[in-house]
């Protein structure tokens, strides 16, 4: 089974780019425990824009992030956050330094 990667952007509100700081890390604990979920980031940008990348086990795993009752909590805070709907791609990794593929 090959390895999933997910890579995206988003806008935040104004004034609310803390805010949704906190939340993201209320996310990323959130993903700590879900299985197959081997690398879970997010990262600020200039302004308001904020980066993901996830890395996970298998297509399996991909399919059930986000299902666990902690990470259904996080991401309910993160909808009234953003600017717009976040745009996001699924990949397969195929080279990388410090990823075991």
């Amino acid at each position: 089974m090959s390895k999933v990667s997910m890579m995206g952007t988003f806008t935040c509100q104004d004034g609310k780019a803390e805010e949704m700081e906190t939340v993201l890390g209320a996310m990323v604990e959130a993903a700590r425990d879900e299985p197959g979920v081997e690398i879970y980031s997010y990262h600020r940008g200039e302004e308001n824009t904020f980066w993901f990348f996830a890395l996970m086990a298998d297509a399996e795993s991909m399919q059930k992030h986000g299902q666990s009752e902690a990470m259904q909590a996080a991401m309910s805070s993160f909808g009234p956050l953003v600017a717009g709907p976040p745009q996001m791609s699924m990949t397969t990794p195929v080279a990388a330094l410090g990823l075991d593929l």
